[in-house]
């Protein structure tokens, strides 16, 4: 190989990390759920360890799963080493995960130049623009040290079994080795990968490739196993997750004989014992339900494949900003589905090169064990669609040939790659044009509503839902209107006409009811709201709902603003709305809630800001100036002793260097003449071990009067 790196790749490579970078600073998107705060606490576990190596050698809290399982090793360690080496900061893990699936965008390309010839690169730049794919550098998870190891492991082997040295048969296997220890599901490959080495071309040089192979798997694999097997006493080759995950996959059981399943799967003595009962409940549960099974095979394969996109904004109708709908529509279900024909074409009448047969033979084998022997997530296509993009550039390749068109299979893969796109997209024609006719409606009732004919927007809001009357959001938009035209309870009898159609994971009448019911003047039902509102935050994700309340409701006119006490709409950029228990117990009521499933925090008296946030409020009383006051401080469990804080508002800005006692600070504004007054706090951050994720202060209360 050349020490030049070519201009395509240099190209790929930077298109795919600008856009990371881009999405990174851009979407300033916190961490999100329990799978990504799982990672990132045991990481900072690690890094704050007095002594990190023997804490990862001899124990496994770790990277303990839901406390009975262990999950595979090398993400974690990973983080904390980045952790370690540049502070406990999300930015740098972050920056390298960019590089490092802009790297896989390039050995996409280089994949697809094997099989699709020197103009396969588009298939890296179509990679470097996916949209999960870029988005994905910002989360913690797993997937961002598995796909570039893994694609690359791949495209080495390839190379190497069309063009010596064998040597890069070693290199391929330390690959697809350090994929498993990022993500097991790769390990039985490793083997895979042998087997078939083993019998192509000619005899010694497969039997010396196959053995080098199998040794570069073995060298990453087999210290990690040694340490389970003598360490901790654990004979599993890398985790146990698995056996969790079969089990969870395959009980085919009520809620209630679940969780008595699980009590006897948790309450075994030793984790061989719970390995062995998770296993014979999945069994079982095959055994005695392959009905079920076999629809959960045909339930696994359509999730796999379903556009995200236009599921979240037609289906659930999730409130997101109308860019993430875009992208994820254009730049992942449209790609997908124009991609996965070309790459039938390519499985079924592709040359039987190397590249084609370790494709086929990942794809084969990972779609049989998230498919079929496990269960998906939307994310667990981070590890097929490279090879899908791959694939899809011979598949152009061979469309373009004339010699290649008269074959019956390139004519075969394309019938049923179309098959599955259109199996795809097919379902959501009628719900888009039914959203469509019914946004058209909508837009004449938030007309009607602006010019204050009541009577008018009400009717056109029911001709709105009358178009799409299974959706909820003719009703949602139809409440926004008037909640932002400061009619409350007709706004409320729109959302709940609308709540009645939702989805659970579409939140937005939730989020909206508290504040309405408040300047209803309905204060009880306003206070069980906001509680519920608590709840979803905490079960959820605070950013999130903070996301779609700023979206929904205008606003609120006061004066003074308690954050964590029905302050949606008025607060962005916060954590969870947080009691006020002793501060020595603080870490422990994330910890307990969080990893424990502990009981709702008392009543909200704070918030904890991220880097960045934002307040706002419409005064009561007109005035020429506000004094405006901000109590924040930074107690513990912040390292922070005094941080500098800058607070900006209407083109002005302030800085104020806080310390442990939450305290006010003031500062003056001119007129709003009406307005909104909208004040951002910029803070440094920190993080710790069993704590939100980059937390910047403490902020109480946000309140104006007039100057004097």
């Amino acid at each position: 190989m050349s020490a030049r790196l070519p201009a395509w790749a240099a190209g790929v490579f930077l298109v795919a990390l600008a856009a990371r970078l881009a999405f990174l600073f851009l979407a300033d998107q916190p961490l999100l759920y329990a799978h990504q705060y799982t990672y990132f606490t045991n990481a900072l576990r690690i890094a704050e360890h007095p002594e990190p190596l023997r804490y990862v050698l001899t124990s496994d809290e770790w990277r303990t799963w839901d406390q009975h399982w262990t999950i595979a090793p090398l993400y974690h360690l990973f983080a904390a080493a980045i952790f370690r080496l540049f502070g406990p900061h999300l930015l740098w893990l972050r920056l390298l995960q960019c590089v490092l699936d802009s790297l896989a965008a390039g050995a996409v390309g280089a994949l697809a130049r094997q099989v699709a010839g020197p103009r396969g690169w588009w298939a890296g730049l179509v990679y470097g623009l996916y949209w999960p794919a870029v988005e994905m550098p910002t989360w913690t998870m797993t997937e961002n040290l598995h796909t570039v190891l893994l694609v690359t492991g791949v495209a080495v082997l390839a190379r190497e079994a069309e063009r010596p040295p064998s040597r890069n048969a070693f290199a391929g296997g330390i690959l697809l080795g350090l994929s498993a220890l990022a993500r097991s599901v790769s390990a039985l490959f490793i083997g895979l990968s042998v087997l078939w080495r083993l019998f192509r071309g000619g005899w010694r040089r497969s039997a010396r490739s196959a053995l080098l192979l199998a040794a570069g798997g073995a060298a990453v694999v087999l210290p990690w196993t040694a340490r389970n097997v003598f360490v901790i006493g654990e004979p599993v080759l890398i985790e146990t997750a698995a056996f969790e995950n079969l089990w969870y996959a395959n009980n085919f059981v009520d809620r209630e004989r679940f969780r008595r399943q699980e009590q006897t799967v948790h309450g075994q003595p030793t984790p061989a014992a719970k390995r062995a009962a998770a296993l014979h409940f999945a069994l079982r549960g095959i055994k005695r339900h392959p009905g079920r099974f076999l629809e959960k095979v045909g339930i696994n394969f359509r999730h796999f494949f379903r556009p995200e996109g236009l599921h979240n904004l037609l289906r659930i109708e999730r409130s997101l900003e109308a860019w993430r709908h875009a992208g994820s529509v254009v730049l992942d279900d449209l790609v997908l589905v124009a991609v996965l024909p070309l790459f039938a074409v390519f499985l079924f009448g592709g040359r039987r090169s190397a590249a084609w047969a370790l494709m086929l033979l990942w794809t084969a084998y990972y779609l049989l064990m998230v498919v079929v022997v496990f269960h998906n997530e939307i994310r667990y296509r981070s590890a097929f669609v490279p090879f899908a993009f791959a694939g899809a550039a011979g598949g152009w390749a061979l469309l373009g040939q004339r010699a290649s068109r008269r074959s019956w299979l390139v004519w075969l893969g394309l019938a049923l790659g179309l098959s599955l796109s259109a199996s795809m997209v097919v379902p959501f024609f009628g719900p888009a044009w039914r959203a469509f006719t019914a946004a058209r409606t909508g837009r004449a009732a938030r007309a009607a509503v602006i010019q204050g004919d009541l009577s008018k927007a009400e009717g056109l809001a029911a001709a709105a839902a009358a178009h799409n009357p299974r959706s909820p959001r003719p009703w949602m938009e139809h409440g926004k209107s008037l909640a932002f035209a400061g009619n409350a309870g007709a706004a409320l009898d729109a959302y709940d006409r609308g709540a009645a159609l939702a989805t659970l994971a579409n939140w937005r009448a939730v989020v909206a009811r508290p504040r309405l019911l408040l300047e209803a003047g309905r204060l009880e039902e306003a206070a069980a709201a906001g509680r519920a509102v608590d709840r979803l935050s905490w079960d959820t994700d605070p950013w999130l709902i903070l996301e779609i309340a700023w979206r929904e409701l205008p606003a609120p006119r006061t004066d003074a603003i308690v954050l964590g006490q029905g302050d949606y709409g008025a607060v962005r950029g916060f954590l969870h709305p947080r009691g006020d228990p002793a501060l020595s117990a603080h870490r422990l009521e994330w910890n307990r809630y969080e990893r424990l499933g502990g009981p709702l925090p008392p009543p909200g008296t704070h918030r904890w800001s991220r880097r960045r946030a934002w307040l706002r409020l419409v005064p009561l009383q007109a005035a020429a100036a506000y004094d405006v006051t901000l109590e924040m401080g930074s107690p513990f469990p912040s390292p922070l002793t005094s941080p500098v804080v800058r607070v900006r508002a209407l083109g002005s800005s302030w800085d104020f260097t806080l310390d442990r006692e939450v305290k006010p600070y003031f500062f003056r504004v001119p007129a709003t003449g009406g307005r909104a007054l909208l004040v951002q706090i910029d803070s440094p951050t920190w993080n710790g071990a069993g704590e939100p994720a980059e937390q910047g202060v403490r902020v109480e209360r946000f309140a104006v009067a007039p100057a004097h």
